[in-house]
């Protein structure tokens, strides 16, 4: 999980795909920084998150406890050691994004079906808030004090924050110290990226396709994992229609989707909550502050 060059491409894709989607009024047709930092901020989670499980899964790491939530622990661990700028302003706003996206998931309105329930595999909206604002806050809590005025995160768990993230870190560095493929060994394995066509639904999904090739994020992710990694069997990172906002790694077939409707969600929520509902925190005093606001439906990878 060490640096990439694609995140300038990724954030010129998103800006695209903002651009492609129809505007609900004339007055938010304009693109902020605001919404383009959330959009990036998660759909590049969203990606990490998922590799993790195919990590967890191919390489067979131990885990205790939830793996979801090792999941989310490689998934950020991973956006620090891509970025190894861990005290870069811009960066930790990015993180926070992430972080805010869990509150509003959980401060929404909704379903009782749509609840995650508390013997559910996945941590629950409120628990992936705090928990992902903790190991934000850990990794440099002498300078993110902004941190916790931001979330809201009590002082009860800010004291072990920097213990958390200390050991998140330990472990990722751990298992990669052990498990990275030797230099002179050949790849035997490698990760393909398979385009499926947008579905119909979609608000011009073929634009989006155009501009998530281009990027050549997905590449740029799948490329690392193959090399890095002496993966044990082929696999596969796919673009799919899946009919909800979600994505998934599955086990069976060594493969990670991430859905259009789950970036055209991201899209879509980046203007519904901008820029009051996304604008994340940042330690300089002059910068705007998070409000919260309520998102629309969301299915949060609830498929492996």
């Amino acid at each position: 999980m060490r640096s990439l060059s694609g995140t300038a491409s990724w954030r010129a894709c998103l800006v695209m795909l903002l651009i492609a989607l129809p505007a609900p009024a004339p007055a938010e047709s304009a693109l902020t920084d605001a919404e383009l930092r959330f959009v990036t901020a998660n759909a590049e989670f969203t990606l990490f998150h998922e590799m993790g499980h195919l990590l967890i899964a191919e390489l067979q790491l131990p885990v205790l406890g939830r793996e979801e939530d090792a999941a989310d622990q490689l998934g950020l661990i991973g956006l620090f050691l891509r970025n190894n700028q861990t005290k870069d302003r811009a960066f930790y706003r990015k993180l926070v994004d992430i972080a805010e996206y869990w509150r509003l998931e959980w401060q929404r309105p909704k379903p009782a079906y749509e609840e995650v329930q508390p013997w559910d595999s996945h941590a629950l909206d409120a628990q992936r808030f705090y928990n992902i604002a903790c190991l934000i806050y850990g990794s440099d809590p002498d300078n993110l004090d902004w941190v916790l005025e931001t979330t809201g995160l009590p002082a009860e768990r800010a004291l072990y924050c920097d213990q958390e993230f200390a050991q998140a870190r330990h472990a990722v560095e751990w298992f990669e110290a052990r498990l990275r493929r030797p230099p002179n060994r050949p790849i035997r394995h490698r990760i393909s990226v398979q385009y499926d066509p947008p579905p119909a639904h979609i608000s011009n999904g073929q634009n989006i396709l155009q501009r998530v090739r281009e990027s050549g994020e997905l590449e740029a992710v799948a490329k690392l994992a193959s090399e890095m990694f002496d993966l044990p069997r082929d696999g596969q990172l796919r673009l799919s229609g899946c009919g909800s906002p979600d994505s998934w790694y599955d086990s069976r077939n060594v493969e990670v989707v991430l859905c259009y409707e789950r970036l055209e969600h991201f899209l879509l929520l980046s203007r519904e909550y901008s820029p009051t509902g996304t604008e994340a925190a940042n330690p300089a005093p002059d910068e705007t502050r998070i409000t919260h606001g309520q998102p629309a439906k969301e299915s949060t990878d609830s498929v492996r």
